[in-house]
């Protein structure tokens, strides 16, 4: 382990592994390819904002492992197709994906706008398929592989305000569970994380959406959403990134189907 004040990064030798995340550029995506390089990893970045696929792919490299930035709107399936074939063509394999590109809208689901449901569905759900369904056709001929997808507390916690992306999120839960069983013949572990409440960019926009521009009613919402974490210490997204790593280890070699919660104990 390496400690970095009161932050501890798990260590793995991931020496010659090759990995892809997806919504790669930030958040949980951004810790989750920044802890593979640091353990050997070389990482493609996927990301909808082709500048954060660069910066992120910029720190990468500082570890000195490669990286490749890869622009991607996870709806397009012939993107992700591209996307699978560019990783082949430059390295030859694929060992760890991770599934993190994803949207939260918090409105009430009779306020959300067709469009909008269908753009949650889209991202978080066949998004998600999409690129499992490609990670698989490579992983099973290899008989190799560790695919963690990220799923949600709002999967198992059902909050109020929260119903389509819920939705979303337990779908992922039942897909790995089922693509997990599939795979496991074929030495491909899948499994899913549901992170608590991290102030990523992700919730920044969750933020936005409730308390607007207010800084003093976005701190008043961010201490009520956590009240609900019984441990009461504020989560960094290094507590996903150790679990992922750690489901990518060969210690994690009889863990398929799983759904973890990280979370501090909010869900059981």
């Amino acid at each position: 382990m390496i400690k970095k004040g009161v932050i501890i990064y798990m260590e793995f030798n991931f020496k010659g592994k090759k990995a892809l995340v997806t919504g790669g550029g930030s958040g949980l995506g951004r810790e989750c390819a920044l802890l593979f390089a640091k353990n050997g990893a070389s990482v493609l970045i996927a990301d909808k904002i082709p500048e954060r696929c660069e910066k992120v792919c910029k720190e990468i490299r500082e570890y000195g492992v490669d990286a490749i930035a890869y622009p991607l709107d996870v709806r397009d399936y012939d993107s992700v197709h591209a996307m699978y074939k560019k990783m082949i063509d430059e390295w030859g394999r694929v060992d760890f994906v991770v599934n993190s590109a994803g949207v939260c809208l918090t409105e009430e689901i009779t306020k959300q706008s067709l469009q909008d449901i269908d753009l949650s569905i889209d991202i978080n759900i066949k998004g998600t398929l999409y690129s499992c369904r490609e990670a698989l056709a490579l992983m099973r001929p290899q008989k190799y592989g560790k695919i963690v997808n990220m799923s949600s507390i709002a999967a198992k916690a059902c909050l109020g305000g929260f119903s389509v992306y819920s939705a979303t999120k337990a779908a992922v839960l039942a897909a790995t569970a089922s693509l997990g069983r599939e795979a496991a013949l074929d030495n491909v572990t899948v499994n899913c994380i549901c992170p608590g409440i991290i102030r990523t960019s992700m919730w920044e926009e969750i933020l936005d959406q409730i308390a607007g521009d207010d800084p003093q009613k976005r701190e008043e919402v961010w201490k009520e959403w956590n009240k609900g974490t019984p441990n009461g210490k504020p989560q960094d997204p290094i507590d996903i990134a150790n679990m992922v790593a750690f489901l990518c280890s060969e210690e994690a070699r009889y863990i398929t189907s799983q759904n973890i919660g990280v979370d501090g104990g909010y869900t059981f």
